[in-house]
């Protein structure tokens, strides 16, 4: 009976927690309603320029026409790792000055669980940059004739797509962790963010990189940001020539639990919230 009584109480308990966490993500995503309609354009008018240009214009230049879609669909990704710029300024500005989110780790929850609400809403605002991404990028390379159905598959698409804006965001939180203060995002975002996107497969596939060089395409394989891009080309482009979906799939789920891990240990030490 004891042993019972224990486990209802437990499951109390984690209800009523599982009740703070979603208004602490309904309270910041009612803040971030107001500003979706900036992002929309903004997203708009990068997928245009780049997916039309790499589409239409490179290929005059001597670039193959199926090099078109390749950027076009990476751009799914690129668009969510390039947004999370604002996102971990916001989270830096916080921790490094006013440590609202002190507020939010004294609330009687899992101090945990703060940070996955946190990541859970940047995973929400990434994923509009995504998807409108997606719904443009897709529909510029159909109008041109430079898409084909062949080998899309919308359900890896659709599930691929969930995962990775989830990743997203817990990789904001490892990288406020990283980032000491404001005047250093820049840098490591020069330094770690951009090599680690060029070399991960935005640019050319790892079968390509590979046949450059071997040594450098099994580095690469440290590389989460090569899983991203792998797994999306997979999900949409002939899947023969990317590393296999399912495993760009697992080796991503990894990479969210080890930076989800990593990232609020960081966070909490650094809040000295232990």
């Amino acid at each position: 009976m004891s042993l019972k009584i224990m486990n209802l109480k437990r499951a109390r308990a984690w209800h009523s927690y599982a009740r703070a966490v979603v208004q602490l993500i309904h309270a910041d995503l009612v803040v971030f309603r107001h500003f979706v309609f900036d992002g929309i354009v903004d997203t708009v008018i990068t997928t245009v320029l780049l997916v039309g240009t790499m589409t239409y214009i490179m290929p005059l230049l001597g670039t193959v026409k199926e090099y078109g879609p390749f950027v076009g669909l990476g751009a799914i990704a690129t668009s969510c790792l390039f947004n999370m710029y604002g996102i971990v300024t916001i989270l830096v500005s916080d921790i490094r000055g006013e440590q609202i989110i002190l507020y939010r780790l004294s609330l009687p929850v899992p101090s945990a669980l703060v940070f996955v609400a946190r990541a859970v809403v940047s995973a929400c605002k990434v994923a509009v940059n995504g998807l409108v991404t997606a719904l443009f990028g897709i529909g510029i390379l159909i109008v041109g004739g430079r898409f084909s159905l062949e080998y899309f598959s919308l359900g890896k698409f659709l599930l691929f797509s969930v995962f990775l804006f989830i990743f997203v965001g817990f990789f904001t939180i490892l990288m406020g962790s990283l980032v000491k203060n404001l005047d250093r995002i820049g840098v490591v975002w020069t330094r770690m963010i951009y090599p680690l996107w060029f070399l991960g497969g935005a640019q050319f596939s790892w079968q390509v990189l590979y046949s450059f060089s071997p040594f450098l395409a099994y580095l690469s394989l440290a590389n989460p940001f090569l899983y991203l891009m792998e797994g999306i080309h997979a999900a949409t482009l002939n899947p023969e020539h990317y590393l296999n979906f399912w495993m760009c799939l697992g080796m991503m789920m990894l990479f969210t639990v080890g930076c989800g891990f990593l990232g609020i240990r960081r966070l909490k030490k650094q809040l000295d919230w232990v």
